[in-house]
């Protein structure tokens, strides 16, 4: 088995390929739907209600992404890892930590809502949305969790049925939405997905007897999906703030027009990355198959999507166009730099689902420091007006210091295991 068991051998090639395409329509099925319910706010409100969506929604990334980015990936490691008579049970297991651990951080966030501090990551007007936005986050873990589960398992086609129908709630409610009932819509249709959803999870995950098997518990991603999960939006909605503050509400759509526009490259990486290669890493049991991994994941994922990165960087203007709207404040020249920094990210990603297949969660956290919050602390660190092109280039440093990081500490990971 290449020293890789229940996973098709390497020289199968027609296998690895149908499973291959088969993560790719996952990734796709993700990112089709978040880009048609951004086209559609970009036609009823501009860049301003994008911008405002992806700050209201980064509230409930931050109460789903402390399980979800953490518990959540570590759960698609574990399940291919294991037998699968422990397969229902890893999934229960990880329904009661995620929703405890998410549960938390919405008692905390909401606590911090009431009194008067959390809103400030919102305009004024967007303030009556934090608290339903937080109860989105929690109802959304649990779908989340079964996606997870479901990579884990080899079952990327059940994982697309999955997305699909996550996203086809709110999208159905944004197109029946009123004038400036737009965010108020979507997350009522997150909610109504997520509900019926962690219903039907839990009365599932009831019924599993077998206990998980030593070794393979999910506790050690937990501060992982923390600092990923926490840090991460919070960076993001600071680094809008400060963009607004120091530029305009417009510039911070610009600025995420360009991540959503290149997020069709990066993001099918990560996902690739995730549903394909990180339960082969898992699963490799000798170093020779786990380094043969890494490099088969440079290859497949990294070429081709730095040559994707080329020509999205050329037909830029045209691309803007189709997905948002023609006279977008965005040249070839202030891209340069965020392109720059997601070939850097990208790469760092590679050696990040190489420490979540070791179980290197500690090395995951302090990570997850130089990531996107030092990209937030060096906006606050810049003096005078930000450019779009000064921004993108805290954007590549950022990811010049992360890339660094993660490939040291896998380095460090793999020395240890030998």
């Amino acid at each position: 088995m290449s020293g890789i068991e229940g996973l098709p051998v390497a020289g199968n090639v027609d296998v690895r390929r149908g499973a291959l395409i088969f993560a790719l329509g996952f990734v796709l099925t993700g990112l089709a739907g978040r880009a048609l319910i951004d086209k559609l706010l970009a036609l009823r409100g501009g860049a301003e209600l994008v911008a405002h969506w992806a700050q209201v929604n980064s509230l409930a990334e931050m109460v789903a992404g402390v399980t979800l980015a953490g518990i959540g990936i570590g759960l698609t490691g574990r399940v291919a890892g294991v037998a699968p008579y422990h397969q229902r049970r890893l999934l229960g297991d990880a329904l009661r930590l995620g929703l405890t651990l998410s549960g938390i951080c919405l008692a905390v966030l909401a606590l911090l809502a009431v009194s008067g501090l959390l809103p400030l990551l919102l305009p004024p007007h967007l303030a009556p949305l934090v608290l339903p936005a937080l109860a989105v986050g929690w109802i959304g873990v649990a779908p989340g969790l079964l996606i997870a589960w479901l990579l884990g398992r080899s079952r990327p086609g059940r994982a697309i049925v999955v997305v699909a129908a996550q996203l086809s709630v709110p999208l159905f409610a944004l197109w029946l939405a009123r004038p400036g009932g737009e965010l108020a819509a979507l997350l009522g249709g997150q909610a109504l997905f997520g509900t019926v959803a962690t219903l039907l999870l839990l009365i599932e995950a009831a019924s599993a007897k077998d206990p998980a098997p030593a070794g393979h518990g999910l506790r050690p991603f937990v501060a992982a999906g923390i600092a990923i999960g926490i840090l991460s939006p919070v960076a993001l909605a600071i680094a809008r703030l400060e963009i607004a503050a120091s530029a305009s509400w417009e510039a911070v759509g610009a600025v995420q027009a360009l991540w959503r526009t290149s997020e069709w490259i990066t993001a099918v990486a990560a996902g690739l990355l995730n549903a394909y290669f990180l339960p082969r890493l898992a699963a490799a049991k000798a170093g020779p198959a786990f380094a043969a991994e890494l490099r088969a994941a440079a290859r497949q994922v990294l070429r081709p999507a730095l040559l994707a990165l080329v020509v999205l960087w050329l037909l830029l203007p045209q691309v803007l166009a189709l997905l948002y709207r023609e006279g977008l404040p965005v040249g070839r020249f202030d891209a340069l730099p965020f392109f720059a920094g997601d070939a850097l990210r990208m790469l760092s990603w590679i050696f990040l689902f190489g420490l979540f297949a070791r179980g290197a969660g500690w090395a995951v956290t302090a990570g997850e420091l130089l990531s996107l919050p030092l990209f937030a602390a060096l906006l606050v660190l810049l003096p005078g007006s930000l450019s779009l092109p000064a921004i993108g280039v805290a954007w590549m440093l950022a990811y010049v210091v992360y890339a660094g990081f993660n490939y040291w500490a896998l380095r460090r990971s793999q020395a240890g295991r030998q």
